[in-house]
């Protein structure tokens, strides 16, 4: 790859950034890392936020951002499904994610899954962990807890079963849809928010599968810490 067209990664530990790491490491290219560090539990106004540095790059002051090379502008992308978008649209020459020839209807569906039902879901569980929402509390009541918070787990592990063999949502090879889902799914097994492995085993060896890959695991040697449960929670409130 020539050196005008380097993207720069700006990298969050225990942040969503490491799987925009992974897909680094999975396209085998050339790229810039510059890693942030998280403001301290003890900070006195934003603990565990982005820092100033992160914030400076550009205006939505999170990771993971990703700028382009010189010869695409050294363009400011924010947000995963974008980033993901354009690396593997630029430099997945051999079409190994499947953006070109593979069905990217299904993949732009799963991904619509990811941010919308799977988001949600990790969001309220947040909240509960942060001692922001109780179960019971306003319209939603007893539906952002339990099993049947989870049910977005039960639409992705149909997708492993009915979609193409190999054990990726893409079939053999990780595609873009794979990509976006190990970050939520990663937060799900380990704040242990349900057991994955006995009430969604697709999913978790899916999960285990990624974990054991090559790129995945250089991606994490090249970061600043993945630790999700550094987020402690609260007790919850009577």
């Amino acid at each position: 790859m020539s050196e005008d067209n380097k993207p720069t990664l700006h990298h969050l530990n225990n942040s969503q950034s490491q799987r925009i790491l992974w897909l680094l490491e999975e396209l085998n290219i050339e790229y810039n890392l510059i890693k942030h560090e998280r403001q301290p539990a003890n900070h006195p106004t934003g603990p565990f936020l982005a820092p100033d540095s992160l914030k400076s790059v550009g205006p939505y002051g999170k990771a993971p951002v990703l700028i382009t090379g010189k010869k695409d502008g050294e363009r400011y992308i924010p947000e995963s499904l974008a980033i993901a978008t354009y690396l593997i649209r630029t430099f997945d020459v051999e079409d190994k994610f499947g953006m070109r020839n593979g069905d990217w209807v299904r993949d732009d569906v799963i991904c619509s899954v990811i941010s919308t039902g799977l988001g949600r879901a990790t969001g309220f569980a947040l909240y509960m962990d942060f001692g922001l929402l109780k179960p019971g509390d306003g319209p939603l009541g007893g539906r952002v807890v339990g099993k049947s918070a989870w049910g977005v787990l039960g639409d992705l592990e149909r997708e492993l079963k009915e979609g193409p063999k190999g054990g990726y949502f893409a079939g053999e090879h990780p595609g873009r849809a794979d990509i976006l889902a190990e970050f939520p799914l990663s937060m799900v097994k380990q704040r242990n928010w349900i057991s994955m492995k006995e009430e969604f085993p697709v999913l978790d060896a899916w999960l285990e599968r990624v974990y054991a890959r090559d790129a995945f695991k250089r991606g994490l040697e090249k970061g600043n810490g993945y630790d999700l449960t550094t987020f402690s929670k609260v007790p919850e409130r009577r």
